[in-house]
C-alpha cells in the first residue's frame, strides 16, 4: 500500500503550507532519474540498435514505439488514477514493472525480440510523465508563481538528460555501445526509487472547480491547442529518432554528438528557472506561436547546415524553446483548463495526442523520408510541420477566453 500523502495544510490565508511546499520537491528526483533515462534512450539508443544489426527502418518502427504507447497508455492510467485518485500508487507501480519489463532486451535476440520488449516496456513508462505531471500541478494550483516554481522542478529532469548524455558519451565510445541497455536497466532502478519518494497533494481535488472533460474536448481553442501540439512533437520525430545517426555520419563523434544535445539542454535548463517573467508579460499563446516559428527555424538549419558547426550550435540552441517553454506552455494551458479530479486526464490527453499520435507519425514519417529524401529533405518536412503547427495555434488563439488563459 502506498504511503500517506501530503495532507492539505493551508494556513488561513490561503497560502501553502512549508510542509506543502516541501512535497513537491519530492518529485524532483523522480524528474531526474526519469530524463537520465530518456536521454539515454533519445540520445544513443539509436546507435545501440545500429550495432545489434537493426536496419534505419527497423530502428525508427523501434523508436516510434514510444510515441505509439503514449497513444493508449496515458489515457487507461490516468482514468485510473483520476477515477481512484491514486497518482502516488500507479506511479509507483508503473516504474518497477517497466524495469522488469526492460530486462529481457541483455538477452541475444533480433528485430522481433526489441519490438516485444520495448512494447511492454513503454506501456508501463507512458504513465509515468502524466502522473508526475498531475502530481506537480495539483500541489502548485492557485500559486501566482505556478510556471515559475514549475519551471525550477522540471529543470531536474533536464539535469538528470545532461548528466547522463555527458557521462553516457564518453563512456561509450571507450567501451562500447553494447553498454547501452545496462545503463538504462540502472537508470531505470533509480527511477523506481524515485517514485517511492514522491509524494501526491490528495485533497486538493475538491478545491478545484468541476470540469466536464467532454465538454471542455468541445471548444475549438481545446481542439487546435492539441493539433498545433500534436505537430510540433510531429516536427520532432526525425530529431529523437535520426538525429544521431545524422551527426555520426557526418563525421561527428559519440562524445561531440553528447555535446550538441547537452548545449540545448543547459539553455533549456536556463529557461526553465527564467520563464516565470516570460508568463507574466506575454499570454501562452503568445509563447506557443513564438516557439512554434523558432522550431520551423531550427529544424531547417539542421536540414541545410548540419557540416558547419556554428549554424548546428545554434540550431540546437534553439532547443530551450523548441522544447523547454512549449512544453512548460502545454504543462501550464492544460493545468489551468484541467484542474481537479481531471487533472490527471487532461496531462494523459496532452501526452496521448502531442508526444503519442504526433510522436508515432513524425518517427513514422521520417523512418519513410529518411529512406527517400535522405537528411535533408526529413528535417526540412519537419520545418513544414512546425509552421503549420504555428498555424493550428493561430487558430486556437482565435478562441481563447482572456479571463481564463
Amino acid at each position: 500500500m502506498c504511503a500517506m500523502p501530503c495532507r492539505r495544510l493551508r494556513g488561513r490565508t490561503g497560502t501553502p503550507h512549508r510542509c506543502d511546499r516541501a512535497c513537491v520537491w519530492r518529485l524532483a528526483p523522480f524528474y531526474f532519474g526519469y530524463f537520465a533515462n530518456t536521454g539515454v534512450l533519445t540520445t544513443y539508443f539509436p546507435l545501440y540498435l545500429e550495432w545489434r544489426g537493426l536496419s534505419a527502418a527497423q530502428i525508427g518502427i523501434v523508436m516510434a514505439v514510444a510515441q505509439a504507447m503514449r497513444v493508449v497508455g496515458p489515457t487507461i492510467w490516468g482514468w485510473l488514477a483520476d477515477r481512484y485518485v491514486a497518482r502516488e500508487c500507479i506511479l509507483r507501480a508503473t516504474a518497477a514493472a517497466a524495469l522488469l519489463a526492460f530486462v529481457p532486451i541483455l538477452t541475444p535476440g533480433g528485430f522481433a525480440l526489441v519490438l516485444a520488449v520495448m512494447f511492454v516496456y513503454h506501456f508501463f513508462l507512458a504513465a509515468q510523465a502524466p502522473m508526475a505531471e498531475a502530481m506537480a500541478g495539483v500541489h502548485l494550483q492557485r500559486r501566482r508563481n505556478a510556471a515559475a516554481q514549475y519551471g525550477r522542478l522540471r529543470a531536474w529532469g533536464s539535469f538528470g538528460f545532461i548528466a547522463l548524455v555527458l557521462a553516457a558519451g564518453p563512456l561509450l565510445d571507450g567501451l562500447g555501445v553494447a553498454l547501452t541497455p545496462y545503463l538504462v536497466v540502472a537508470l531505470m532502478a533509480l527511477t523506481v526509487a524515485a517514485a517511492w519518494y514522491a509524494r501526491d497533494a490528495r485533497g486538493r481535488e475538491a478545491q478545484a472547480p468541476a470540469v466536464s472533460l467532454r465538454a471542455r474536448l468541445r471548444e475549438p481553442r481545446v481542439h487546435w491547442f492539441f493539433v498545433s501540439a500534436l505537430l510540433m512533437v510531429f516536427a520532432h520525430g526525425a530529431m529523437y529518432t535520426y538525429l544521431a545517426l545524422y551527426l555520426a555520419h557526418l563525421g561527428y563523434s559519440k562524445a561531440a554528438i553528447g555535446v550538441f544535445w547537452v548545449l540545448g539542454v543547459l539553455l533549456e535548463i536556463g529557461l526553465f528557472f527564467v520563464q516565470g517573467p516570460l508568463f507574466a508579460r506575454y499570454s501562452l499563446f503568445t509563447l506557443l506561436q513564438a516557439t512554434l516559428l523558432l522550431a520551423a527555424l531550427r529544424f531547417w538549419l539542421t536540414a541545410q547546415f548540419a557540416r558547419i558547426v556554428p549554424l548546428l550550435v545554434l540550431a540546437q540552441m534553439l532547443h530551450a524553446a523548441t522544447f523547454a517553454l512549449h512544453h512548460s506552455i502545454c504543462v501550464v494551458t492544460i493545468q489551468r483548463w484541467f484542474p481537479g479530479r481531471a487533472a490527471t486526464r487532461g496531462q494523459a490527453l496532452y501526452i496521448s495526442i502531442g508526444y503519442g499520435i504526433g510522436g508515432t507519425a513524425g518517427s513514422l514519417a521520417a523512418a519513410g523520408l529518411w529512406s527517400s529524401l535522405g537528411p535533408a529533405g526529413t528535417f526540412g518536412a519537419s520545418a513544414l510541420a512546425a509552421l503549420a503547427g504555428w498555424g493550428a495555434a493561430r487558430v486556437a488563439r482565435r478562441h481563447e477566453r482572456p479571463s481564463e488563459i
